[in-house]
């Protein structure tokens, strides 16, 4: 039997038709979450307060930085974008529960649209992190399992193969 030849498994077929949808999400995800990073480190420098916005924002350019594993690798980093963008997603809603805290009359209302890109690009990239860890938990079963039909082939027959 050629392996040349042979058709790719069954479970990794599926893998191509996200490649277009999950380059698009990574490509919206990462510009946002590093828009956000960058407004957050230049609203510290040039107002020297300190917010738990900024960890959100902070999260999420680190996030934004950080490759996603690649199809059938045995690292974490997906998971990591996972764990930040998590992190960042807390770190915002700390921020508003402080904002309604401190600011506890009428006519004093959040940011909300700002709270809405934070919310929206930490979920995009949480949501990325995750679609890259499930297709590389695919891939890897995928090639374990064409490593165990090779195996089970080449069982009685003396030849490596």
């Amino acid at each position: 039997m050629n392996v040349a030849n042979d058709p790719p498994p069954a479970a990794a077929t599926p893998q191509k038709s996200y490649d277009g949808r999950l380059m698009a999400l990574s490509i919206i995800a990462r510009l946002i979450c590093v828009l956000l990073g960058t407004m957050v480190i230049f609203r510290f420098f040039f107002d020297w307060t300190f917010m738990p916005t900024m960890l959100a924002g902070g999260c999420a350019l680190v996030a934004a930085v950080i490759p996603p594993s690649a199809p059938g690798s045995n690292d974490r980093r997906s998971l990591l974008i996972i764990i930040l963008c998590v992190l960042g997603l807390l770190f915002q809603a700390a921020d508003i529960l402080v904002f309604y805290y401190q600011n506890d009359f009428n006519g004093k209302h959040y940011w909300w649209s700002g709270a809405w890109a934070y919310f929206t690009g930490l979920t995009l990239m949480a949501a990325y992190g995750a679609l890259t860890l499930a297709i590389r938990g695919r891939a890897t079963a995928a090639g374990t399992a064409r490593q165990g039909l090779i195996a089970a082939e080449t069982v009685g027959t003396g030849k490596p193969r």
